[in-house]
């Protein structure tokens, strides 16, 4: 900034009244900016913890890519090799066998009670490398161990506990075997498939509602046996260290591809699974930006009516300046250096509410919610640097183009019509 102009315009925001404060209405433009400032960091905070809370959640139950066979009806045979290559590729951090099939589970009292879910046969010396399923077991453990009448565990989601009457660990569930070819015959002739009872020895809850009331986890050597798999699985999941990078291991031509061979295997990842869901909330995003930044906006306009007020206050002021040598770029870089003021002022302590605000929730949880409703037990809250610096940009720029016009007008003022108007 040049110092004559810069010095000018400082003396004309802070100019002095009669009751000895600031113009009111620039310490209103000024609270105008801080508060669309403090809302766009905090709602987007609030908004980016919530969808990081999610994509956790979303990818510690079942792991970040899924490899699968299209040969033998779906399933994978020496399973164990493929394992051993997929392990080998960089980036790869775990892999787990599994089975998993559709199927009907029915509650202990076997009248009204039953719920379709995915019967999810799960590797308990490898699940840990990919899932954090044992971080979300609420009631009992994750134990598919049988009992002394020979009754494998189950461990089923908490909505679907919900909706069979499960209260307590140790109830008795029973779940319908597979179909074979001349199943669907066999049930519209009255025959159903044989029932196979489990224990309850566990319930999770992830949060995320899909998963919770659709998924049970039994142990995969009776998942095999129940779909006649015999040493096949469904399919490996792979957790890698960054799970933004799954395309690359997933893609044609991809790692795995490189490792595996095209063919018979294929591969997905948690980000096409879920792109439907995270492009809902990346939309929803955009929009309450959008939303949000039409208080800087409002703010901004009080910009324009304070600088027009000051044009007319100052108009002798102005005429004196130009008369002295002072081009009309100097006059308009005045007020647009006042404009510039505010709007670093109402940036800036907007920055400083919104960023204290959301450090303060982080590190003590002052906003809770409801555990049992919501998938958290406060209100998370992520900061992003790339949405500070577009928050700043996005005011800064408002309040530079509310400046224009005002600054714009008292460079075309006549210096002598101007010293006449006093």
């Amino acid at each position: 900034m040049n110092g004559f102009e810069s010095f000018i315009a400082w003396r004309y925001l802070l100019a002095r009244k009669k009751t000895g404060f600031i113009s009111i209405i620039s310490l209103i433009s000024i609270a105008g900016i801080a508060l669309g400032v403090a809302a766009l960091i905090i709602v987007l905070s609030l908004m980016n913890g919530f969808s990081k809370e999610l994509r956790t959640r979303l990818v510690g139950m079942q792991g970040h890519i899924w490899v699968s066979s299209i040969l033998d009806g779906g399933g994978m045979r020496d399973y164990e090799d493929a394992m051993d290559t997929l392990e080998s590729i960089p980036g790869v951090t775990g892999a787990s066998p599994f089975c998993v099939y559709k199927t009907v589970l029915m509650g202990p009292s076997k009248q009204n009670q039953y719920a379709a879910v995915d019967a999810s046969g799960t590797d308990l010396s490898t699940i840990g490398d990919i899932s954090d399923i044992r971080d979300y077991i609420t009631d009992g453990y994750l134990d598919f161990s049988t009992d002394e009448d020979g009754i494998p565990g189950i461990v089923i989601g908490w909505y679907v506990a919900q909706n069979l009457g499960v209260y307590n660990i140790g109830d008795k569930v029973y779940m319908m075997g597979m179909l074979d070819e001349d199943g669907m015959n066999d049930i519209l002739g009255g025959v159903m498939p044989p029932l196979i009872p489990f224990r309850v020895t566990g319930m999770f809850s992830s949060g995320y509602y899909d998963y919770d009331n659709s998924v049970v986890l039994i142990d995969m050597k009776k998942a095999q046996e129940i779909m006649g798999y015999d040493n096949k699985v469904s399919g490996i999941s792979l957790k890698i260290e960054d799970a933004f990078a799954a395309e690359k291991y997933t893609e044609q031509g991809g790692l795995i591809e490189q490792e595996l061979g095209k063919y018979p295997y294929f591969s997905s990842n948690w980000i096409v699974r879920n792109k439907t869901l995270f492009s809902w909330m990346q939309l929803e995003k955009w929009a309450a930006f959008i939303v949000l930044s039409l208080i800087i906006l409002v703010a901004a306009f009080n910009i324009v009516s304070s600088l027009i007020m000051m044009v007319m206050d100052k108009t002798r002021e102005i005429g004196i300046l130009k008369s002295m040598g002072a081009s009309k770029a100097s006059i308009q870089r005045i007020f647009v250096y006042q404009g510039a003021f505010v709007g670093i002022s109402g940036t800036l302590l907007g920055s400083v509410i919104g960023y204290t605000v959301c450090m303060i929730q982080d590190k003590y949880r002052i906003l809770s919610l409801p555990a049992d409703v919501y998938f958290v037990s406060a209100v998370p809250v992520e900061l992003q640097m790339s949405d500070f610096l577009a928050i700043t940009i996005v005011a800064m720029l408002l309040c530079w183009v509310s400046s224009v016009y005002p600054a714009r007008k008292a460079s075309m003022l006549d210096p002598v019509d101007a010293i006449r108007a006093e």
